[in-house]
């Protein structure tokens, strides 16, 4: 009876994978489709006044563009305690980096297919690592995990976090350097272009988890051989 503890246990821990792992399925592929019907894709789901295809850009301001945040609240400051006569607590000070949104009003068909690209490509992966994950946990919960195929899963989201990743990472950077590079705002933004490494930082840890995985499919298979 204590024997089927664990296994129950690991049972209940696959099945809240597995619903997990479908439900960022599902909600991926409800934001690959969207993008795709959208203002700035086909365009079913687009407005009479087309506002549906606007497409905005969150980024730096350069040094042209002029910022005013107003005058600060007149107060004082009281060196003894670091306190302000006004509001009676700890001195703030507000500062940069300052982010502005830009929004492009009529974007042309080249910036269409760019920010295309770049909003599939992240939920695109996400279906693509979780789909071998969702496997695990279903083969988890209808027996063993520990298997060879299981092991050949987990080198293969290693592989894709890595890759993929840096892909993913590199088209966020780069669409929205050409995407505001390419429009009327070009000079008010500091367009610079920027990636991530933290996708092999992450993949390197799961291919250390199939490496494990490994070592204990051998063990069960020798474990299994002297039986």
């Amino acid at each position: 009876m204590s024997n089927d503890r664990p296994r129950d246990s690991a049972r209940s821990l696959g099945r809240a994978v597995e619903i997990i792992a479908t439900i960022a399925m599902f909600s991926a592929l409800i934001t690959i489709v969207a993008s795709l019907v959208g203002g700035n894709g086909l365009r079913i789901t687009d407005r009479p006044d087309g506002t549906d295809a606007m497409m905005s850009i969150v980024a730096q301001p350069s040094a042209e563009f002029d910022i005013d945040l107003g005058d600060p609240l007149p107060t004082t400051v009281d060196e003894a305690d670091g306190t302000t006569s006004v509001f009676g607590q700890a001195v703030v000070e507000i500062g940069g980096p300052l982010t502005v949104t830009a929004s492009l009003l009529d974007p042309t068909p080249s910036q269409r297919v760019i920010w295309l690209i770049w909003r599939v490509s992240g939920p695109l992966l996400v279906l693509l690592v979780v789909w071998p994950i969702r496997q695990m946990a279903r083969s988890a919960t209808d027996g063993d995990p520990f298997t060879a195929r299981n092991e050949r899963r987990l080198w293969l989201i290693a592989g894709l976090v890595i890759i993929g990743g840096v892909v993913v990472s590199m088209i966020n950077g780069s669409a929205q350097t050409i995407i505001l590079g390419r429009s009327a705002a070009s000079e008010l933004f500091i367009v610079e272009f920027e990636i991530s490494f933290l996708p092999i930082i992450a993949g390197l840890v799961i291919a250390a988890l199939a490496a494990i995985w490994h070592i204990g499919v051998d063990m069960r298979d020798e474990l299994d051989a002297t039986i």
